[in-house]
């Protein structure tokens, strides 16, 4: 009897077995917790920023005409009106604070907090509807998260507000 040319079965099961060991163990090298984590709070944080932004839009008949975002060296809270220490708590956040710090993530801006008023647009200070300073080319909202040597960045479009 004379063999066919060809691969067996259990010689294709082998090959596809190795494959796979070898696959497992080069990503699972190339990926780190660090770069999922940073991956993570970036999401989180533009999240937020854009929860912020909705809530101002649809509660800005209220008594809270602005809400924003304030950041600190280690992390972030939400607020309502114009004192940014009237702190509301996040979507899936366990406390008032964003803490970054703990997951050995660092943020930095360039403006330490951002205003959203009734139609979403950004502001960098805001005292009441005359009295406040718009996100401008000039005044621009860059947000970087850097953990383990990478970073991540986050930036609030002026005028229109769009968080990318």
């Amino acid at each position: 009897m004379r063999r066919s040319p060809g691969f067996t079965i259990l010689e294709i099961i082998v090959v596809l077995l190795l494959l796979s060991i070898l696959a497992a163990t080069l990503l699972g090298r190339s990926i780190t917790t660090g770069t999922i984590d940073l991956n993570s709070a970036t999401d989180k944080m533009r999240n937020h920023l854009r929860y912020a932004q909705t809530e101002a839009m649809k509660l800005a008949y209220t008594d809270y005409p602005v809400w924003g975002v304030n950041f600190i060296s280690g992390g972030y809270w939400l607020f309502r009106g114009t004192n940014i220490n009237t702190k509301v708590r996040l979507p899936g956040v366990n406390s008032d604070d964003v803490d970054l710090a703990t997951s050995g993530i660092s943020v930095s801006t360039t403006l330490p907090k951002v205003f959203f008023d009734s139609i979403g647009k950004p502001y960098s200070a805001y005292t009441d509807k005359t009295i406040n300073t718009p996100l401008s080319d000039s005044i621009e909202m860059k947000i970087t998260l850097t953990a383990g040597g990478q970073t991540r960045e986050i930036t609030v479009t002026p005028e229109t507000g769009w968080i990318k």
